[in-house]
């Protein structure tokens, strides 16, 4: 029952609680001033790795990347994108530094169903790091599984045509954006698995010095070429190697057995030389007897293209 007293005893305790109230009120401002200027403390302080040059930490993510012109894959721990998901700082950085996208590798079927579903997300980051490669020569290589290349990611490769310089693809031999494709002035290495017999042309790329060559419609040129591959049928080998006359190593990989073959095909600065068989068919034993190479100083060959006279065979080469 509230009586005179109870409600003065009840006002009286009011009062203190606002009093203690007060208190807590004060403590808490002195909190957050202390809190607030450690806080600017620590938004004073700079990491030492973010006191480094832009330049010093550009150099840093090209060394993270396999050394060019290796590419780094797409997607994952080891991919340049990831250097962009730390910060606002390294992000910016890692997109203007062209050298860290001058290295494409083109997803497999495995790596590309975690990059994308479709090729038109597969398209939209080719091109994206063509973009962001600047004006660098460029390393391209699509692993032996890949899935051909589209017609729209070989037209956006081939629109840097100009700026080629080590390039491994499968194509379509009849693409349009191929076959419109110009001079590859910076071009150093080619392979090329093209998908059907239409001639495809590489003529104009006066630094081409290394190829690899999955069919004899493949026209390249031979007679600068130091190092070349091969795989294709004995007499289509031949025939390109009678223009390969500067080779120094060969490797050729030889599709179905010995075929009636022409005169001999003389390589006077091979140096090595490496012969496989690609495929079920009985080994091509004649065909070492039609290569003369007086400078060749490495043989690799299977004994069965030795046969029926291994050491005989092995006269004829010089």
């Amino acid at each position: 029952m509230s009586t005179k007293s109870s409600r003065a005893a009840d006002r009286a305790h009011i009062a203190e609680i606002d009093a203690k109230i007060l208190v807590l009120r004060h403590s808490i401002q002195l909190l957050e001033a202390e809190k607030m200027c450690t806080q600017e403390r620590l938004n004073e302080y700079m990491y030492p790795v973010l006191t480094l040059p832009n330049e010093t930490v550009a150099e840093i993510f090209i060394h993270f990347l396999p050394a060019y012109p290796s590419p780094p894959p797409m997607t994952g721990p080891l991919s340049p994108t990831v250097l962009t998901h730390i910060c606002h700082t390294w992000r910016e950085i890692a997109f203007t530094t062209p050298a860290l996208w001058r290295g494409i590798s083109y997803p497999d079927r495995s790596e590309s169903r975690s990059v994308t579903s479709d090729q038109g997300g597969l398209l939209q980051i080719l091109q994206s790091w063509l973009s962001r490669s600047g004006c660098l020569p460029l390393s391209f290589c699509m692993a032996p599984v890949a899935a051909m290349l589209s017609d729209e990611s070989l037209a956006a490769l081939n629109a840097h045509h100009t700026r080629w310089e080590h390039i491994t693809f499968v194509v379509e031999a009849d693409a349009d954006a191929l076959r419109a494709q110009g001079a590859t002035p910076l071009l150093k290495q080619l392979e090329i698995e093209p998908c059907s017999d239409k001639s495809l042309y590489f003529g104009e790329a006066p630094q081409l010095r290394s190829a690899t060559v999955w069919r004899f419609s493949t026209v390249l040129p031979w007679s600068q070429l130091t190092s070349l591959t091969l795989i294709c049928r004995p007499f289509d080998c031949s025939a390109i190697l009678r223009h390969a006359v500067n080779l120094i190593h060969c490797h050729l990989a030889l599709l179905g057995d010995s075929e009636v073959l022409e005169d001999d095909v003389e390589l006077s600065s091979l140096e090595s030389l490496i012969l496989t068989q690609e495929g079920v068919d009985d080994a091509p034993t004649q065909y070492l007897g039609t290569l003369i190479t007086p400078a060749l100083r490495t043989l690799e060959v299977p004994e069965a293209f030795l046969e029926p006279y291994p050491i005989a065979t092995l006269q004829a080469l010089s």
